[in-house]
């Protein structure tokens, strides 16, 4: 997995607002009820209006920094009592029961990299589920794809007002490999005020490309049926240009 430690105090600022993606999860935890567990939980942008409606979630990341956000955010909302949070490797997940619900949001199962750790973290949250259990996978299709084509340029991800009137700025340079489904992707966070000095924080995260039968084919080796292939969180079927690649599977 990426390590999002240098990055974590920016993390929030670009993506605190991203809220497309949750009425599906309220949807699923609503139709399985009981325990959830999110996997590559970060910050807690899911997790926490899920704790805010009730549910009992356990949150695993490997980020010690962005648990640390997730730990503050879900108390100043007074849900700290409803959620776990746990800093583990998704790999290698010992948390000692089990869920109804489990998801991976966003796009971070792409950051593993390796087809022996993607089998090894599948088969490590099909133990972490009851029979009958739902398994979300949210992957990027369209929305990452069109960087491939666009190595050594420099993109413009977006520009911020900062609460103490500094301005933050991300930018990103892609590199796809020629051997692999992988793409390299070298991350700018320049923070400065007007006519002042930069400061850069540089970091660069792998994302895995995968293809639809790819991973249907490592979620059935896992021991998940799936159940249908989503193109987008409004519950469209999936179509080789849709935004998202969204895997629902329950547990054989």
């Amino acid at each position: 997995m990426n390590s999002y430690d240098p990055i974590a105090t920016f993390y929030d600022i670009e993506h605190a607002h991203f809220v497309e993606d949750l009425d599906m999860y309220h949807n699923y935890a609503e139709l399985g009820g009981g325990s959830i567990l999110e996997l590559a939980c970060g910050s807690g942008r899911v997790l926490l209006p899920l704790a805010e409606d009730g549910y009992e979630v356990t949150g695993v990341d490997t980020s010690a920094q962005m648990l640390e956000r997730a730990q503050q955010a879900l108390a100043e909302a007074g849900v700290a009592q409803r959620v776990t949070l746990v800093q583990q490797d998704i790999s290698q997940l010992t948390l000692g029961k089990k869920f109804h619900l489990a998801f991976i949001a966003l796009g971070s199962f792409a950051h593993i990299t390796t087809r022996a750790k993607q089998q090894q973290t599948l088969a490590a949250i099909r133990a972490h589920l009851n029979p009958g259990g739902t398994f979300l996978l949210d992957l990027s299709n369209s929305d990452i794809r069109y960087m491939e084509n666009m190595g050594g340029q420099l993109i413009h991800q977006g520009t911020w007002k900062l609460e103490d009137g500094s301005m933050l700025t991300h930018f990103v340079s892609p590199a796809a490999s020629t051997d692999r489904h992988l793409l390299e992707l070298t991350h700018f966070y320049d923070c400065y005020t007007q006519g002042g000095p930069i400061q850069r924080t540089t970091t660069t995260t792998y994302h895995y490309l995968f293809e639809r039968s790819e991973i249907e084919l490592l979620l059935e080796q896992a021991g998940f049926t799936i159940k249908e292939i989503l193109g987008d969180y409004d519950f469209s079927p999936f179509r080789l240009d849709s935004p998202r690649l969204i895997c629902v599977a329950t547990t054989r």
